[in-house]
């Protein structure tokens, strides 16, 4: 359980990993993947007469990708915390790091990217189909790719908040002991509903109000803009870091 790295054991537990996917994890996948053609299903049941547009099922795709990222840990990792159960996943023949490494690769990039293909191959079939409601091809969705500044910083930062929750999602459940997705959704959701709530009372003071005026009439309203956008771009990465390095940190001193 030391913090070394070895390239064929990691190898190792990338493979150990790979034949526990589909056991422990597969299915929930397979649901995830399935889930953005219930609007199309309920076009068929509740027909109104208007396509379902590309740019929404785009949305839902990668919802539900980085939804699969979110609950790997939960389901691929659930004992890795627990006393007693969580002692198979400490007495791997891996480093620490070599685990740590593994199971972010599958939380970041193979589940996502898994259900990300799944989804768009089933969307690609639902479409060839001569009825139902999608009428046009993913790739023809408007805005998700612009060459505008501001709606590639928009995509961008939409983007990089849904890659974020993957690392928060791994570290909250390597605390919660149960229902880790469950819980972890649940206390961002209170969590979320306090920050509007501080935000509205925020900007709703009459001092916060003058220095923002006061602070467009210096420096132009586009600055003030282009700041605001960077730093909404800059909180996400760094979140996704803090919270990788601290899902490790606590991987790290976990105790059996």
């Amino acid at each position: 359980m030391n913090n070394t790295f070895d390239w064929n054991r990691f190898c190792e537990v990338v493979k150990k990993d790979f034949r526990n996917l589909w056991p422990l994890y597969g299915r929930t996948m397979l649901i995830l993947a399935l889930l953005p053609v219930t609007i199309w299903l309920l076009r068929m049941v509740f027909p109104v007469g208007l396509p379902i547009p590309p740019e929404i099922r785009v949305i839902m795709i990668m919802l539900v990708s980085v939804l699969a990222g979110c609950t790997t840990a939960s389901r691929l990792y659930r004992t890795w915390n627990l006393p007693g159960d969580g002692i198979y996943f400490a007495m791997l023949p891996a480093s620490k790091l070599e685990k740590f490494l593994s199971a972010s690769f599958y939380s970041v990039v193979v589940c996502p990217l898994l259900v990300l293909l799944c989804s768009v191959l089933v969307d690609i079939l639902f479409t060839l189909l001569p009825f139902g409601g999608y009428h046009a091809w993913l790739w023809n969705a408007d805005g998700i790719i612009a060459e505008n500044d501001y709606t590639i910083t928009i995509n961008l930062i939409f983007f990089f908040n849904l890659l974020a929750l993957i690392p928060l999602y791994m570290y909250l459940s390597s605390w919660f002991k149960k229902h880790k997705a469950l819980r972890t959704t649940l206390w961002l959701f209170l969590f979320y509903m306090v920050s509007i709530l501080f935000r509205l009372r925020l900007f709703n003071s009459s001092s916060v109000v003058s220095w923002l005026e006061d602070t467009v009439d210096n420096v132009g309203q586009e600055c003030v803009v282009n700041i605001l956008l960077d730093i909404q771009l800059a909180l996400p990465v760094i979140g996704f870091f803090l919270f990788g390095w601290l899902t490790w940190r606590r991987l790290d001193r976990m105790g059996y």
